[in-house]
């Protein structure tokens, strides 16, 4: 057999694999973003009835500094198609990024951490096979993605298959070159969770550049995003082709220089290693301060990041808040988000429920580290020095309670203080309408506690009240979803009663993971690894 068809058979084993193992996430994926588009897209079609109405949404959207940070540009001539591919299209991009470049690092180095990979190479498979045969996995995902997203779009009335068919390659491009990005991200970073944080600011950095350059015309701060697919391809509009071809060679570039540099680092290592330093002595007194010691890094980083985000985006909607105080603003998605009393106050309850998602999901990844230490082998460890995987899972959440706690907390000053200036809001408003997200973190953690005691393999379901409470906020407004729908709403609940149900529903889960998780075996280490082996002693027999 010639070197060629070697490594051509060694990429096919690579990707038999990796799509055995995400198999779920192959089909499970694409099915819920088709749906979800299937059910949010008919709204734009009801919600604008008129032209005017359509044009009034249109001309507030781009005096918006805050939608056009978060939703990137929009064309004065957006008809329907075009105003959904911009609204909801920009909300399913970030969503799916996020999650495709957490995937990307799973894929590659949490396989390597775990032990995985070793069993791969053992079968003759090299490192750059390998990884294009996971490259290939994600492409493969990315395409059904597109394919479920496009599909959903042809719910919505105005839209053609053409519309579909380009909304649908936006989004492909969009999540193989995020994909790719984090690949490359994987080879240079020392280890997984470095790998995962790495890849997630990417994500932030292109997502914000994108916006910069909309909001501010820093074209410079977004010449490389992927985010302004929406905008350079302009489905429903322009329908053009030609950036995502010019996306799609990219990734493919990206994938060859992450199997270049995958064939230069040693299994395990980083291509870039962080200065070996003399650790000082760890003194903590029991597991809460061990986790707090372990996790105080990402807390504090994630809390600068996200009171950051709160403080400019607070400052960018001074504008409009004064505009729709003059009854500037009315029907779309900002007519429904500035509606209430004061609009001033309207508005920082959405910055609020922004920060709540972030505070949540924070929340929700500290929880599920519960999991990740059985399937590693550290919990093994934890528990053969005298302690309880009670007391390690408690631990896990309590560790995440303070994190999304010191979150908001620096969310909200940031709020509080730029408000008083911007909206003519005061420090009370911000206490009561984003430190009032609290609840919400506490449940959303409590959720995947218990998940990671009762039911290990399922810790993925944890995200779906975060992203369906982040989906309600965001478009329940727009598509006029019933008033008990919004009010009813994991973030929706700040400064209200319903934060004593989020209470209610923490206390439950915490009940329910304490009662399962003492009655039932850890996941060990091996029995862990036993399909996995198996699964690559058939393909190299194969």
């Amino acid at each position: 057999m010639s070197a060629a068809a070697r490594s051509l058979a060694a990429i096919w084993q690579s990707f038999r694999l990796a799509v055995s193992q995400d198999r779920v996430w192959l089909m499970a994926l694409p099915v819920v973003t088709g749906l979800m588009t299937v059910l949010l897209a008919p709204g734009y079609g009801d919600t604008y009835a008129s032209p005017e109405d359509l044009a009034r949404a249109v001309a507030s959207a781009q005096v918006s500094d805050t939608s056009r940070f978060l939703y990137g540009g929009l064309s004065a001539s957006a008809g329907i198609v075009q105003v959904a591919a911009w609204e909801l299209g920009g909300l399913t991009c970030l969503v799916l990024s996020v999650v495709i470049s957490l995937r990307s690092i799973s894929l590659t180095r949490a396989a390597e951490d775990l032990g995985r990979t070793e069993l791969l190479r053992s079968t003759g498979t090299g490192p750059a096979a390998g990884l294009v045969g996971q490259g290939l996995t994600l492409a493969l995902q990315c395409l059904l993605l597109g394919i479920g997203a496009g599909a959903g779009l042809l719910a919505l009335e105005e839209a053609d298959g053409t519309d579909a068919a380009t909304y649908g390659a936006v989004l492909t491009a969009n999540c193989l070159t995020v994909s790719f990005a984090a690949l490359v991200v994987a080879q240079l970073a020392p280890d997984a969770a470095a790998g995962r944080s790495i890849a997630l600011g990417v994500v932030g950095l292109l997502y914000s550049g994108n916006g910069m350059s909309a909001s501010k015309d820093w074209d410079w701060a977004g010449w490389v995003s992927p985010f302004r697919l929406r905008t350079e391809a302009d489905p429903g509009g322009n329908n053009s082709w030609t950036p995502i071809l010019i996306a799609v060679a990219a990734g493919i570039v990206m994938l060859t220089l992450a199997g270049v540099l995958a064939s230069r680092r040693d299994l395990g290592q980083g291509l870039v290693q962080l200065p070996v330093r003399r650790s000082s002595s760890l003194r903590v007194s029991g597991l809460l301060t061990l986790a707090i010691r372990l996790n105080r890094r990402q807390c504090l980083a994630w809390a600068l990041l996200v009171s950051l985000v709160a403080g400019v985006l607070v400052s960018m909607g001074g504008g409009v808040v004064d505009l729709a105080r003059r009854g500037g603003i009315s029907g779309g998605s900002l007519g429904a988000l500035l509606s209430g009393d004061d609009p001033g106050e309207a508005f920082l309850r959405y910055i609020g429920q922004l920060a709540g998602a972030l505070a949540a999901a924070q929340g929700v990844s500290l929880a599920l580290r519960y999991s990740g230490d059985e399937r590693s082998g550290c919990l093994e460890t934890a528990v053969a020095t005298g302690n309880r995987p009670l007391r390690v899972l408690l631990a896990s959440w309590l560790v995440s309670a303070l994190g999304s706690g010191l979150t908001l907390s620096c969310a909200m000053l940031a709020a509080g203080y730029v408000g008083r200036s911007e909206l003519d809001t005061d420090m009370i408003d911000a206490v009561r309408l984003v430190a009032g997200q609290w609840p919400a973190a506490l449940a959303s953690a409590a959720i995947g506690t218990a998940l990671c005691g009762a039911w290990p393999r399922g810790r993925g379901l944890a995200w779906a009240p975060v992203l369906a409470g982040l989906g309600v906020a965001q478009l329940g407004g727009v598509l006029d979803l019933p008033t008990w729908v919004r009010d009813a709403g994991l973030l929706a609940q700040a400064g209200e009663r319903g934060s004593l149900w989020l209470v209610a529903i923490m206390a439950a889960s915490l009940l329910i993971a304490a009662y399962c998780v003492t009655r039932r075996d850890m996941d060990l280490v091996a029995a862990s690894q036993r399909s996995l082996i198996h699964r690559a002693s058939s393909s190299a027999i194969s």
